[in-house]
């Protein structure tokens, strides 16, 4: 309701609330103090989304079982994942559009089977190890991301930037957009200047190991 009176639009038509979010056989609570924040999960190294990976593996009518190491394993697919599509997005592009879209209408049917996030994120790990293209996998990964949030796109790389250049890295892309090339070429040597490589994909822009 508060984003609607910002953006004055609506900004989602349907609410989804999950279950109850269990520890150690007991729900999570403030008045119980058996809770972790984010910021504590971070502070542990723990990637933010590592949470949300967890979360999409549990349907949302059902209680999710939380635990550190239920993260952990969470936080290194995740990480696992982010890496793949970053290698895989490198790749050329091939022409596998009735492969593209057998994968997509299973994705898109799980989604609308009563939001089975979790049936949506074992076909994840099945195009994961299929024989698609690689560029193939990495493309329908970043599309159905738009639906997961998970952020794939984000490489390790990406979160350890010298200051400034995530700035730059910001202008270098609405430079892109504007289709002004010189631009970003010139941004492309500051980021260079800083230990900061840049690829161009179809994607946008990727940050080279």
């Amino acid at each position: 309701a508060q984003s609607e009176a910002v953006t004055g639009h609506r900004v989602v038509s349907l609410w989804m609330h999950g279950g109850l979010l269990m520890l150690a056989g007991a729900r999570m609570a403030k008045s119980a103090c058996n809770f972790f924040r984010i910021t504590e999960l971070e502070e542990q190294g723990f990637d933010p989304l590592a949470f949300r990976y967890l979360a999409l593996q549990a349907k949302y009518r059902t209680s999710l079982n939380f635990s550190t190491e239920g993260v952990a394993g969470a936080d290194r697919a995740l990480r696992q994942l982010r890496d793949r599509v970053a290698e895989w997005s490198s790749q050329p592009d091939e022409d596998e559009a009735p492969v593209w879209e057998q994968w997509d209408s299973r994705f898109r049917a799980a989604i609308a089977d009563d939001l089975d996030l979790p049936a949506a994120m074992a076909l994840v790990a099945e195009l994961v190890h299929s024989s698609a293209a690689p560029r193939t996998k990495a493309d329908l990964l970043e599309s159905w991301d738009r639906v997961l949030g998970l952020d794939l796109h984000r490489t390790a790389a990406e979160q350890a930037l010298p200051p400034g250049a995530a700035e730059l890295l910001a202008e270098r892309e609405e430079a892109r957009a504007a289709r002004d090339f010189a631009k970003s070429d010139r941004l492309r040597e500051r980021l260079a200047a800083m230990g900061v490589n840049v690829a161009d994909t179809t994607g946008g822009q990727r940050i080279k190991k």
